[in-house]
């Protein structure tokens, strides 16, 4: 990594929750723009620049964000200042895990944190993992709260401070470029995270010709589900997974390997309409009074259901029971499906379904959605394509209905790196409009 190219001046995206989406179109004066605030790093400091209490040491715990072995130089962020310093070392620096075992300068990771022992010159001669540090693995479906400056994650929350490291394949992003896709690390001292380290991060799938299967669903391994639009782009992690549409009785099936920050284009335009195939499914469900819809439509099964070859969302519904949502997958003339409902702990008695209602109404309440009639407006870079959630909304300038929740914000536009950031729209009244960084050039194609 040049420690020394220009680094181009980005603006963090303010995360406030999500979006019914419209369409595109120029943009009206009475608009507020909330631009953000400006990332620019600071320079990089000398460790002799340090304030110290030891005339002949200089101590630092700091997060490790660079190493050149060629030059024996590293980068530390100073945990208590979130000052970045440039530590020389040498062959004869002590270099040490947190648990005590001696390594070489490349066994060190960026993102962990170290305890750094140098001489008044300058020159490490301990860094030492330590043994303070804390680190969160393999973290997915995680949320950043920039207004509060916390971590969430499957329930748990964590404080990050303001200048934590956030690092992807050894460059440094800005924390809003991390997506729900992407696996994460947390490290932390105390209760604050001071770094952030992408594990497995994230490419994009286009896909084209898609027509015969627009209405009926995509699927990529395990991991996404959704419905098939025109002209659609996912925000994928990476890894190479069995791509699949489905529409009826057309299934049109593509392996596809998806690289970090890279984009690669499935095409399934060799996939043609044919006979529907049917196929007759005996259900069997407990509690025998359950209402189910499949696709969507409510439908009776006191008897089999005819339904086209392929994969039907099947959802039941019953007083006393938690709702059950299956894919049921239909592939021959005849099967029989056998489901048994939970039942619900919250409505055993008259008494407790009564003060589930009440809670329920109070809950409806106080989640009314107070988005309904206000935009979102994008209004840079502008010429991008823009999706959300997968889905084409068109060029920026640009703008879709508001609505709460988090959402996946992806720009593409040729001769230009495909980005994406997450966005939170809060369950609040106004219009919002965003100006997003520019894109930088090249290309990200596999």
């Amino acid at each position: 990594m040049n420690n020394k190219k220009t680094i181009k001046k980005i603006f963090a995206v303010f995360l406030l929750p999500a979006l019914l989406l419209s369409g595109c179109g120029k943009q009206s004066s009475n608009k507020t723009l909330i631009p953000g605030s400006s990332i620019l790093p600071a320079p990089t400091k000398a460790v002799t620049e340090m304030e110290t209490k030891k005339a002949n040491q200089i101590d630092l715990t700091g997060v490790l964000t660079y190493v050149n072995t060629d030059d024996l130089i590293m980068h530390f962020v100073d945990i208590d200042t979130g000052t970045e310093y440039e530590v020389a070392y040498t062959g004869g620096t002590d270099i040490q895990d947190k648990y005590g075992k001696i390594i070489a300068a490349t066994g060190t990771q960026l993102g962990q944190i170290y305890d750094v022992t140098c001489n008044k010159s300058g020159k490490a001669t301990e860094i030492h993992g330590s043994s303070d540090a804390w680190e969160k693995n393999s973290l997915t479906g995680v949320e950043f709260d920039e207004s509060a400056r916390r971590v969430k994650q499957a329930g748990s929350s964590y404080v990050y401070a303001s200048y934590a490291a956030v690092l992807s394949n050894a460059n440094k992003i800005n924390i809003a470029q991390i997506v729900a896709q992407d696996e994460v690390t947390l490290r932390g001292v105390g209760d604050t995270v001071y770094s952030i380290t992408v594990d497995k991060g994230h490419g994009y799938i286009t896909f084209q010709g898609v027509d015969a299967f627009i209405g009926g669903y995509a699927s990529i391994g395990t991991k996404q589900l959704f419905e098939v639009t025109s002209g659609m782009l996912t925000t994928t992690q990476e890894g190479t997974y069995t791509v699949e549409l489905q529409k009826g009785s057309l299934t049109g099936t593509k392996t596809v390997t998806v690289a970090r920050d890279a984009s690669v284009t499935v095409d399934f335009s060799e996939f043609t309409t044919k006979a529907t195939q049917r196929g007759a499914v005996n259900f069997s469900i407990t509690p025998a009074n359950a209402v189910m819809t499949i696709d969507g439509v409510e439908t009776d099964y006191s008897q089999p259901v005819s339904l086209a070859y392929g994969k039907h969302r099947v959802v039941l519904s019953a007083n006393g029971y938690e709702q059950y949502v299956e894919t049921v997958a239909v592939s021959q003339a005849y099967q029989t499906v056998v489901i048994d409902m939970t039942a619900s702990s919250a409505t055993t008695t008259a008494a407790s379904s009564t003060k589930t209602a009440t809670t329920a109404a109070n809950k409806a309440t106080t989640a009314a959605d107070l988005t309904s009639g206000y935009t979102v407006n994008i209004t840079a870079p502008e010429g991008a394509a823009l999706y959300v959630d997968s889905v084409y909304i068109g060029l920026v300038p640009c703008s879709f209905h508001k609505s709460y929740g988090s959402k996946t914000i992806t720009l593409s536009k040729s001769g230009y790196k495909t980005v994406s950031y997450t966005v939170a729209i809060a369950n609040a009244a106004g219009n919002l409009t965003y100006a997003f960084p520019d894109m930088e050039e090249g290309s990200d194609a596999q």
